[in-house]
């Protein structure tokens, strides 16, 4: 049985989907997790690097001694293939090791590279490399590098329909606003837009630990609920909602983000801004897609208005067939086999 390590970010349940895809197709497989932005990130981590004054170098630091575990961690595996999630703790170093040793490497960028620069360069350390952003690929072709485009996809065994779920919200977000001015001026043109509707906006919006004072005098509490949820809970929510909003955030340009998929996999009728991948992909019109803050408040009413279960079934029914884990692995595992 062949070996396959896969390496990742501590982010939700990505590292735990890529797993279940390789072992679905055959792999022994074994999972490495790392913290950022330092590795480990625990409470000791969290307090000197916040109190560091030069985070940079911090962070340099604790990457370069961390070279020798994430070795070790290989060699004690053997593994056939290493399948890396972003990657931004490895060394370029580190990914020639797995190499020598004869492994296939491929990393998946799921933020884009113009986002973490740590990984710009590891392009060059590994047998295949994937973006998540048409936008990245443009970015290496003008560098002459090859880079393949593999948008991110749903894990169908969180998200999905529940049955006997009321839809008792009206529009639902889920999200980071804390990062995104963005996504912050969206919303705030939506709870301007429909005052007597039942918004729900789940993510962090004024983080604890960034300024107590304005966390615990907030505004709105009815509306924003300013902590992060475990997808089960976000899949619930989606199930809650007539209209679930989709905001990519500044970097995304041409491709879709995880929720995207997680989403349409649940079942929820999803108005999302527009891109050219996003127009090919639901070219049907299973999405309400839109340019500008005018056409989101539009098309919001037009769903809370009217019947979009059919629209949302076939998106259900589009990302269940062709864009989950298992299908972007099998992807994967079939360009390996060809080197």
């Amino acid at each position: 049985m062949p070996k396959a390590l896969i390496i990742g970010p501590d982010f939700y349940n990505f590292n735990e989907a890529v797993c279940a895809a390789f072992t679905a197709s055959g792999y022994d497989t074994a999972v490495l997790k790392y913290g950022t932005p330092v590795d480990p990130y625990n409470t000791a981590a969290r307090i000197r690097y916040k109190l560091a004054t030069d985070k940079e170098a911090f962070r340099a630091r604790n990457r370069g001694a961390r070279q020798t575990y994430y070795a070790a961690a290989f060699d004690a595996v053997k593994p056939d293939v290493v399948f890396i999630l972003n990657g931004e703790i490895l060394a370029t170093d580190t990914l020639e090791h797995f190499r020598r040793c004869g492994a296939k490497t491929a990393l998946w960028c799921f933020d884009s590279v113009k986002h973490i620069p740590a990984v710009r360069e590891h392009i060059s350390h590994v047998d295949l490399f994937y973006c998540y952003d048409r936008g990245d690929i443009e970015f290496y072709a003008a560098r002459g590098q090859q880079a393949f485009f593999l948008p991110q996809a749903a894990d169908t065994s969180i998200y999905h329909p529940l049955e006997g779920v009321s839809k008792d919200i009206d529009i639902l977000f889920v999200g980071d606003l804390y990062h995104s001015p963005r996504r912050q001026r969206y919303i705030a043109e939506v709870i301007k837009a429909f005052p007597e509707r039942k918004i729900v906006v789940a993510g962090i919006y004024k983080p604890w630990y960034k300024n107590p004072l304005k966390a615990l005098l907030r505004e709105r509490r009815d509306i924003f609920t300013n902590r992060n949820l475990p997808p089960e809970a976000v899949n619930a929510l989606y199930n809650r909602a007539r209209v679930v909003l989709n905001i990519h955030n500044e970097q995304q340009s041409d491709g879709a983000n995880p929720k995207v998929f997680e989403i349409c996999a649940a079942g929820a009728y999803q108005i999302c801004d527009t891109n050219p991948y996003l127009c090919t992909l639901f070219a049907n019109g299973q999405l309400g897609l839109y340019s500008d803050a005018a056409g989101m408040i539009s098309l919001i009413r037009e769903a809370l208005e009217g019947d979009m279960s059919a629209r949302a079934a076939a998106a259900s029914a589009l990302v269940r067939e062709r864009h989950t884990f298992e299908a972007r692995m099998q992807t994967v595992i079939n360009d390996l086999s060809k080197l």
